[in-house]
C-alpha cells in the first residue's frame, strides 16, 4: 500500500512539473515579437538613354567584277608562233600579245604590190594618152577602176599583215589565257581577256521595297564593301536598274569600289548599304523583354513597364521617344521582375 502511495506521487510531481514547463514556454514564447520574412529586391542594372546615330540598312552579298572584260579576238586566223601573255600579267594598250605566223599574209602584200605596181603603171601611160585624145574616156576609166581595185586590195594585205600581231586593246591585267604557241588562232576563239582591275564593280540585287528610296536619291546612300579576309572599300552607285524584275521581286543596283586595290574579279563579298541615318535617343536592345517591353524606374526603386511604339533600329540599339532622357532605364535582370516591383540597383559586375 506504501509502494503505491509513492508511485502516485511521483506521477504528481512529474505531471506538476510538466506543468511549469509547459507554462514557462507559453510564457516565453508569447512574449516574443513575431518575425516577419521578407524576400530581398531582385537586382538590376539601369542606364540613361543616350544620343547616337541609328542608320536604316541593307546587307547582301555579291561578287567582284571587272568594269569592262575585254575578250582580245585576232582579226585573222593562222598558226600562232609567239604567244607572250599569261594570267595576272599587267599589259598595256596597244602591246604585242601574241604573234600569228605571218608568212600567209606577207605573200599575200607582195602579191597585191605587184599587182597594184603593174596597174599603176598602166594608168601612168593611159593618163597622158587620154589628155591628149590618144585613149578613150572608157579606156582611161577602166585602168583607173583596175588601178583603184589594186590600190584598195594592197591596204587590205597590208592591213591584214598588221593584225597578225595580236595586240591588246586596252592597258590593264590579263584574266585569262586559253592560248599557247603552236595553237590556231581564229575569231572564234579569244587569245585572252584583258580587265582593268582598278576599275571594279559589283552588281546588286536589292529587294523592291526598296526601290522608291534608293532610285530617288542614290547618291545618298553610304555603301561598304568587304571580303571574306578584312579588305574593306568605300563604294558609290553607278546606275540603278530602272525596273524590278518580276520573277525574283528584285532590282539591280550597279556600284564601282572606290578602293579596288584589295579586290579581284569573282571575289566574294558582302555589301552594308545605309539608306537612312536619324540622331535620336537610344536604348540597346538587350533591355528589351522578350515581350518587347522596357522596364523604366518611375518611382525611386519601382520598376513599371511600357512598350514603345517601333521605331528606328540596328542590331545593337533601338529608338525611343523624346522625353525620356533623364530616366533610368533597366537593362539587366528586367527579365525576372513585374511592373510596379521593386528592385535594388546594382552594378554590372554584381549581377
Amino acid at each position: 500500500m506504501k509502494g503505491k502511495k509513492t508511485i502516485v506521487i511521483r506521477y504528481i510531481i512529474m505531471l506538476l512539473i510538466f506543468a511549469v514547463l509547459t507554462a514557462g514556454l507559453v510564457i516565453f514564447f508569447s512574449s516574443r515579437e513575431p518575425v516577419v520574412y521578407s524576400a530581398p529586391l531582385k537586382p538590376v542594372e539601369i542606364t540613361k538613354p543616350e544620343r547616337r546615330f541609328i542608320e536604316s540598312a541593307i546587307d547582301t552579298t555579291g561578287y567582284i567584277e571587272a568594269s569592262a572584260m575585254i575578250p582580245v579576238v585576232p582579226f585573222v586566223q593562222g598558226t600562232v608562233e609567239e604567244y607572250l601573255i599569261e594570267p595576272g600579267m599587267d599589259v598595256v594598250e596597244d602591246e604585242i600579245i601574241a604573234v600569228i605566223d605571218k608568212r600567209p599574209y606577207e605573200l599575200q602584200l607582195a602579191q597585191a604590190e605587184a599587182q597594184f605596181t603593174a596597174v599603176e603603171s598602166a594608168l601612168k601611160r593611159t593618163a597622158p594618152l587620154y589628155e591628149s585624145g590618144a585613149a578613150t574616156q572608157q579606156d582611161y576609166e577602166m585602168v583607173k577602176a583596175q588601178h583603184d581595185a589594186a590600190k584598195a586590195q594592197l591596204e587590205l594585205a597590208q592591213l591584214q599583215l598588221s593584225y597578225a600581231d595580236v595586240v591588246s586593246p586596252v592597258s590593264g591585267t590579263v584574266l585569262m589565257a586559253p592560248s599557247a604557241k603552236g595553237s590556231i588562232a581564229s575569231s572564234e576563239q579569244p587569245l585572252a581577256v584583258v580587265a582593268d582591275l582598278g576599275d571594279l564593280i559589283v552588281n546588286i540585287s536589292v529587294g523592291e521595297k526598296y526601290f522608291s528610296r534608293i532610285k530617288s536619291s542614290p547618291e545618298s546612300l553610304k555603301i561598304t564593301i568587304s571580303s571574306p579576309d578584312g579588305a574593306v572599300s568605300e563604294a558609290e552607285v553607278i546606275s540603278v536598274s530602272p525596273f524590278i524584275d518580276p520573277t525574283s521581286k528584285t532590282f539591280k543596283v550597279k556600284v564601282g569600289l572606290i578602293d579596288p586595290s584589295a579586290f579581284t574579279p569573282g571575289m566574294f563579298v558582302r555589301i552594308h548599304i545605309v539608306y537612312d541615318s536619324v540622331e535620336c535617343s537610344t536604348l540597346p536592345v538587350t533591355a528589351r523583354t522578350a515581350e518587347g517591353a522596357v522596364y523604366m524606374l518611375a518611382s525611386g526603386d519601382v520598376a513599371e513597364s511600357i512598350v514603345f511604339e517601333k521605331m528606328a533600329s540596328d542590331s545593337s540599339y533601338f529608338q525611343i521617344p523624346e522625353g525620356y532622357e533623364n530616366t533610368d532605364f533597366v537593362i539587366r535582370g528586367q527579365n525576372s521582375i513585374l511592373s510596379g516591383e521593386k528592385v535594388a540597383v546594382v552594378s554590372g559586375e554584381a549581377l
